[in-house]
């Protein structure tokens, strides 16, 4: 620290005796224009510790951006994943609308020749319009995943996204396509799908607890809050002020000044107790959010690998038979129907039937996708391979 100044300046008035006042005899000796440089020097460790909890500090900084990030990765593919989601639910609807338009044909045909009912007709034209309405709700919704994505991006809303899909790597994980190629674990019922490409949960927490930004940002809390423990015990260890001070006087030698000060911890003790104690409080309490931020990454990584595998089985029985029978029961129905051995209701029933199970199928394929990129941002990286 640098000082200016004058020391020694009179502000008194002259001085009176008996005699008289005393003759001026120009300026007081001992006043001087001064300049002087002061420095406290912190016992030695303690700047070593401070720098150690800004190093920790900034690590924890950038553990957090990482996890930001991650977070923010993650929520960009779910709202991507929804809008393939949401494509493909169009595209299915588009198809079941094209089924439904011939059967309002063949049912406008069959009227004409005695083969059907009026009712009838007007019922295929109801379903035809039922999927009006749905495609305006789906293209409505679209529109609103649109903008959450864009701004997730740091784009303007309307900004389009060509041919959203599940990556090939992600659809090949959750099923086969073949039905044939489809196998489970066991006969039984409710048995898991085999040949699952996700790894072990044992393996998958031990990966996060290496990786997660979550856990290296508290790790480097720990670490910083250590090394304020430490620095609150050599706080009872007192600081050294060391200054020089040069002092040029009119007419008179000028004169230096050095000293050297050593503060006396006049009740010190005490309060730097209570200073050691609170920063030691709050060690144990970091220590116990990271025991509990690991038990969370583990129950987490264990919850969506079982979400995983349940989506990965339920995929699996879509393929190998819900859809290929419910395709079948159609075909037949169309065909009966055309031959007026069935009832509009039952053809009706089963195009209703064809179209719930696809868009179940894709929902399905897409909650894979989301949980996957969930169980990433948990992990820390990739977890497909």
């Amino acid at each position: 620290m640098l000082m200016l100044g004058i020391l020694n300046l009179p502000l008194g008035e002259e001085k009176m005796t008996a005699a008289g006042p005393i003759p001026d005899a120009g300026p007081d000796p001992m006043t001087m224009k001064m300049i002087g440089l002061s420095q406290t020097v912190p016992f030695p460790g303690k700047l070593r510790r401070e720098r150690a909890v800004a190093r920790h500090e900034a690590e924890a900084a950038r553990a957090a951006l990482n996890s930001r990030a991650r977070q923010i990765e993650r929520e960009v593919r779910d709202a991507y994943y929804e809008l393939a989601f949401i494509d493909r639910a169009l595209h299915v609807l588009s198809d079941n609308a094209g089924i439904i338009t011939s059967t309002v044909r063949l049912t406008e045909a069959l009227y004409g020749t005695g083969g059907a009912k009026q009712s009838e007709v007007l019922r295929a034209r109801v379903e035809a319009g039922k999927l009006g309405g749905q495609a305006i709700t789906l293209n409505e919704q679209r529109q609103s995943v649109l903008a959450r994505l864009n701004a997730l991006l740091d784009l303007p809303s309307l900004t389009p996204v060509p041919d959203p899909v599940i990556p090939a790597r992600i659809s090949r994980a959750a099923s086969p396509v073949q039905a044939e190629r489809v196998r489970f674990t066991s006969a039984s019922l409710g048995a898991r799908a085999a040949d699952s490409p996700i790894p072990a949960p044992a393996e998958l927490q031990e990966i996060a607890l290496r990786r997660s930004p979550v856990l290296a940002e508290q790790a480097a809390l720990i670490a910083a809050q250590a090394a304020r423990v430490e620095l609150a015990r050599r706080r009872y260890l007192p600081d050294l002020d060391f200054s020089l001070q040069y002092g040029q006087r009119d007419d008179r030698p000028d004169m230096l000044t050095a000293t050297v000060s050593l503060p006396l911890p006049w009740q010190k003790r005490r309060k730097q107790d209570a200073l050691a104690s609170g920063e030691r409080s709050d060690l144990t309490a970091l220590e116990l959010e990271y025991r509990a931020s690991e038990n969370e990454i583990r129950s987490q990584v264990a919850r969506l690998h079982a979400e995983l595998e349940r989506t990965r089985s339920q995929l699996a029985l879509y393929v190998a038979s819900i859809l290929p029978l419910a395709r079948a029961s159609l075909s037949s129905a169309t065909a009966t129907y055309s031959a007026g051995q069935t009832p509009m209701l039952a053809l009706l029933d089963a195009q209703a039937t064809v179209f719930n199970h696809e868009l179940e199928y894709f929902r399905l394929l897409t909650e894979f996708a989301r949980s996957l990129a969930e169980l990433e941002q948990v992990v820390g990286t990739e977890v497909l391979p």
